[in-house]
């Protein structure tokens, strides 16, 4: 499975770590709520295209470097479940999962913050032992370095 299958996949979670409804979602890359909502089903009706997938890291992207504090949680998600899915192993992701997908739709919800469902996310990361605290350091500095290493890949990986 390549990344973009993995971001379709991923694509609720992440979203919802954000905070953002597929309606907000959907007009900050350039398509609709429906157009989200076919990409994110169960039963995909809809295949996320390459020009999709970059839109959406695009967007992400900007999200974490103008709001660090509260987008580890996001960079974290995007980091086991994404970008390096290879570094964890299937229980630490199962783990990880299973929290995620009960902390984030407060965050829709809004009944918490990003930054409180983050600070719990990662730190049940740290104890678990999937991640260090120095680990979640290093994906942020690594994201942030990294920014257009997945459009490198992403625009030149002609197997897509």
């Amino acid at each position: 499975m390549n990344e973009i299958e993995r971001m379709q996949k991923y694509l609720q979670l992440i979203r919802r770590a954000v905070g953002w409804s597929a309606e907000e979602f959907g007009e900050r890359i350039g398509v609709t709520r429906q157009t989200i909502n076919n990409i994110e089903a169960p039963n995909p009706r809809s295949k996320l295209t390459k020009t999709q997938y970059i839109a959406m890291r695009s967007v992400l992207d900007v999200e974490i470097h103008q709001h660090p504090e509260d987008t580890a949680m996001l960079r974290l998600i995007l980091d086991v479940f994404v970008d390096h899915p290879e570094n964890y192993n299937e229980d630490e992701k199962k783990a990880l999962l299973a929290k995620a997908n009960m902390l984030t739709p407060s965050i829709l919800a809004g009944t918490t913050t990003r930054e409180a469902v983050s600070e719990e996310l990662t730190g049940a990361a740290v104890a678990s032992g999937i991640i260090t605290g120095a680990m979640l350091g290093t994906i942020g500095l690594v994201m942030a370095d990294a920014i257009s290493d997945w459009l490198i890949k992403a625009i030149f990986d002609r197997k897509k």
